[in-house]
């Protein structure tokens, strides 16, 4: 069976960290994790033409992730001030003005995501316009049987109600966490229990799944029948939640393209972030069983 074809397009950071700095960002993040479990794994975005752009794609390099589309222009490479508190829980306060608000969708990027088997998205690099409408059209110039993960990742201030609106129409899986799962409902105007709104997004734009993430107490699957797995969070010393999110979407989706069952996936998504989560930083390499 040939390796599936995974892409990440959004933001490359690096997480200013209390230990120091480390290269992070959804796309890197999630494609380093599709690699880990047999993806063939790309990462989309920008950086400067500066010496923390340097850095990294040294780093990036290193990872085992395609990154030759990552682009370069005359922005600064991103940084992301990030703050734990006691629980190893991050606080991002991400800069604005920087190389990734400026991604651009050409011949070669429309080109990769032809034949691309999933594709991760979210909305804070939708943030800026430029951006947005690259992300959009790398989105729509990818195969109808294309998994399309809107990974919604919620930070700050940046998103709305259109860019949600404008992603879902595009996704066949959402993911989301339990305090965007509120914040989603209110932009969407849709009331009820927590299964009775994502039943109502599921039937709205047709999704596949939405996955549902809540921290150190479960995560659950839904598609269009209801409920289709919940599994308690395993208990695990935390050093810090950084890519916890993004290890889970990428083992999720990378097993399923690998033939497994949404409860299969579902099941070692959990392994994988739990793990993640008792590493320092995003990139940890997965331990070999």
């Amino acid at each position: 069976m040939k390796q599936p074809k995974i892409i990440g397009i959004g933001e490359i950071v690096w997480d200013m960290l209390p230990q120091g700095k480390q290269l992070g960002g959804a796309p890197v993040n999630f494609a380093f994790f599709a690699k880990e479990l047999g993806g063939q794994a790309y990462a989309i975005s920008a950086i400067g033409r500066d010496a923390l752009g340097d850095e990294t794609l040294e780093c990036a390099s290193k990872t085992g992730v395609d990154i030759s589309l990552i682009q370069r222009n005359n922005l600064p490479t991103s940084r992301v001030l990030v703050t734990l508190d006691e629980k190893g829980i991050p606080q991002y306060e991400i800069v604005e003005g920087v190389a990734w608000d400026a991604i651009e969708c050409g011949a070669e990027e429309l080109s990769l995501v032809s034949d691309a088997d999933a594709i991760c998205w979210g909305s804070l690099a939708q943030r800026s316009e430029a951006s947005r409408k690259s992300i959009l059209a790398m989105v729509d110039a990818t195969p109808e049987e294309c998994i399309k993960v809107f990974d919604i990742n919620i930070r700050q201030h940046f998103y709305s109600r259109e860019v949600v609106e404008e992603s879902l129409e595009r996704a066949n899986i959402l993911k989301l966490n339990e305090d965007e799962l509120p914040l989603v409902a209110e932009l969407l105007g849709v009331q009820g229990s927590e299964a009775e709104v994502i039943g109502a997004i599921v039937a709205r734009f047709g999704l596949k799944y939405v996955v549902l993430t809540c921290g150190a107490a479960y995560s659950e699957v839904y598609d269009a029948s209801g409920l289709v797995s919940h599994i308690a969070t395993p208990k695990v010393e935390v050093a810090d939640t950084v890519g916890a999110g993004d290890s889970f979407t990428a083992s999720f989706v990378t097993l399923l393209l690998r033939g497994f069952s949404a409860t299969e996936a579902h099941a070692k998504a959990v392994e994988v972030s739990a793990f993640v989560c008792t590493q320092h930083g995003a990139i940890a390499p997965l331990p070999k069983n």
